[in-house]
């Protein structure tokens, strides 16, 4: 996935998500920045070749300083799915109840 096409997704989730805020192309190695109405900015960076990690997040809240540890220690996710998690972390995001899907009863 292209860096133009991976913002475009993060805009379709915070809109899914009812998150007010804007996603930006970042300063390489970072591909986005979220800046949300809260005052929370997100940025996410998709780390060089060789590195066993796909993506990289780091944030930061309104009420924290600029050198707090995650904005310094990024979170390491191995995929989009776990970069979500990070996100919705991050953006205090409530999960919601999990799909469940299971055979019908027996109708007998």
């Amino acid at each position: 996935m292209n860096d133009e096409c991976f913002r475009a997704f993060l805009i379709d989730t915070l809109a899914l998500w009812h998150v007010r805020g804007t996603v930006e192309a970042g300063e390489a190695p970072v591909v986005a920045v979220i800046l949300t109405q809260q005052g929370t900015t997100v940025w996410i960076e998709r780390p060089g070749a060789g590195t066993p990690l796909r993506w990289l997040a780091r944030w930061r809240r309104a009420d924290e300083a600029p050198g707090s540890a995650r904005t310094l220690r990024p979170r390491a996710c191995a995929s989009v799915v776990g970069l979500l998690n990070a996100l919705r972390a991050a953006l205090d995001v409530e999960r919601g109840s999990p799909l469940r899907i299971a055979p019908a009863p027996d109708s007998a």
